[in-house]
């Protein structure tokens, strides 16, 4: 019975009486094998040191730096710590390439071209933040679709609220040619609210028609006093699932929203496979493994016709 161990390039073989060979061809004592570990261990160690500072002095954050160490896990920081989350093999992964990732110097937004031609499309979310749009302004920025706010629920209060420039917002983009879906900010904590809200948002649309998906954005509050700070992962995922089936049901196209803590630590994917998936992530990185349809790229972008800012959206595949 043999152990092979690896040392920097070589490899030594340890027979069962303990007897040293090397595969070099070399033939060296167990004070010179010590010897031998010890320096490569040391270079291994200064290596990665070296790597370490060289990735933080050129501006990298100590999460990215994580991430390119451990790519077996999703590195997420939350609840004041780092979390490494293994990536779930078992789950359809993205096939996105970094490099047909294009960003417009001037405007800092993302297009996506696969053989020399772009595939991707450019959109905006908004909501009675952005005020009154100029939506004649932002079709001729560019931008092909929206996504309104139709529905939000408070995080403390759980009073549900119309938000009051959805139909306005909904008949001007779709008044100039932009493809339009709507989203419901949710912070449900029973089946019975859920449903609550998918009936509102139905009953909103009454008379109007959807190019895009109804979306349930499922998000976590960054409040201790937030209501679905109580919620498990089985309890968010089928509150999720009551909701998209709602909205299927209903005739509507449905979607989820979620950024990479909710992913990987708040929600069970593996239920809702199904189901198209809208991320945000706002570093320049397809880090996000698994398959997803809209990616929010920014929350500090710039579109004419909208003051201050707005949420950037790049739609990647069907």
């Amino acid at each position: 019975m043999f152990t092979l161990v690896a040392v920097g390039v070589l490899y030594v073989v340890v027979d069962t009486k303990n007897r040293i060979k090397v595969e070099d061809g070399q033939t060296y004592s167990s004070e010179e094998v010590e010897e031998m570990v010890d320096k490569a261990m040391e270079e291994g160690r200064a290596s990665v040191l070296q790597s370490i500072k060289d990735s933080l002095e050129n501006g990298s954050t100590i999460i990215s730096v994580l991430k390119s160490f451990y790519p077996e896990y999703i590195v997420v920081a939350a609840n004041q710590k780092y979390n490494f989350v293994p990536i779930d093999e078992s789950l359809e992964k993205n096939s996105f390439e970094i490099d047909n990732l294009i960003v417009d110097e001037n405007t800092g937004r993302y297009s996506y071209s696969e053989n020399g031609s772009v595939t991707s499309k450019f959109g905006i979310d908004v909501s009675s933040h952005q005020g009154d749009i100029d939506w004649q302004a932002v079709k001729d920025d560019g931008v092909e679709f929206a996504f309104v706010r139709a529905v939000y629920r408070g995080y403390g209060t759980g009073k549900l609220v119309v938000d009051e420039k959805c139909i306005e917002n909904i008949e001007g983009a779709q008044a100039v040619g932009i493809d339009v879906g709507v989203y419901v900010f949710s912070q449900a904590v029973s089946k019975a609210e859920v449903l609550e809200e998918a009936g509102t948002v139905l009953d909103l649309l009454q008379g109007y028609e959807l190019q895009l998906p109804i979306v349930f954005d499922v998000e976590k509050v960054s409040d201790s006093t937030a209501r679905t700070n109580s919620l498990t992962v089985e309890d968010r995922t089928a509150l999720t699932k009551t909701f998209l089936d709602a909205v299927k049901s209903a005739g509507y196209k449905p979607m989820f929203y979620h950024n990479t803590e909710m992913g990987a630590m708040l929600l069970d994917l593996s239920q809702l496979t199904e189901f198209p998936k809208w991320f945000a992530g706002y570093n320049k990185e397809f880090y996000w493994p698994y398959e997803y349809n809209i990616w929010q790229y920014s929350e500090k972008g710039s579109v004419n016709g909208i003051k201050g800012n707005v949420d950037l959206d790049i739609w990647l595949s069907e």
